[in-house]
């Protein structure tokens, strides 16, 4: 994830208490708060339901933006201010379009994102280094703090 959403987090430009949720394909970090690969029960699991409960919504949001919106299925090839303002304006519309009742059009099947689709998640968790421990005890800190 070389973003420059990226780099707020690392140079604290991001309020404190703010992270991002990713799935196990990412390096956990301060501010990138990834599940447990096989979590105790207690905090930990409650955590991890938080957490796959949490994505869930994103991405089922993320598949209906994708169902209304065919522009969002692949590459926008604009600016990154004018992409920007293209989902946006995506988001406005839907919002609108649910407002008023005003079905989406389209096999709803075609482009869901599968919730338990952790497929590729433990390729990248073999590369866990150093800067990743400062991640994963943020992790225990954080779950305790708030799940414990």
């Amino acid at each position: 994830m070389e973003s420059g959403l990226r780099q707020l987090f690392e140079r604290c430009h991001v309020p404190a208490g703010c992270h991002l949720v990713g799935d196990n394909g990412y390096p956990c970090k301060s501010w990138l708060l990834t599940p447990y690969l096989r979590p105790q029960v207690g905090p930990q699991l409650n955590y991890n339901r938080a957490h796959k409960k949490t994505r869930s919504v994103v991405e089922r949001g993320i598949g209906q933006l994708k169902r209304r919106f065919h522009v969002l299925h692949s590459e926008i090839r604009l600016s990154p201010e004018k992409t920007s303002k293209v989902i946006t304006v995506c988001a406005l519309l839907h919002n609108l379009c649910r407002q008023r009742n005003i079905p989406q059009t389209g096999d709803d099947d075609e482009f869901d994102d599968d919730d338990d689709d952790d497929g590729d998640d433990n390729e990248h968790n073999q590369f866990v280094d150093e800067v990743e421990q400062c991640g994963l005890a943020f992790r225990d800190h954080f779950v305790y703090t708030h799940f414990g």
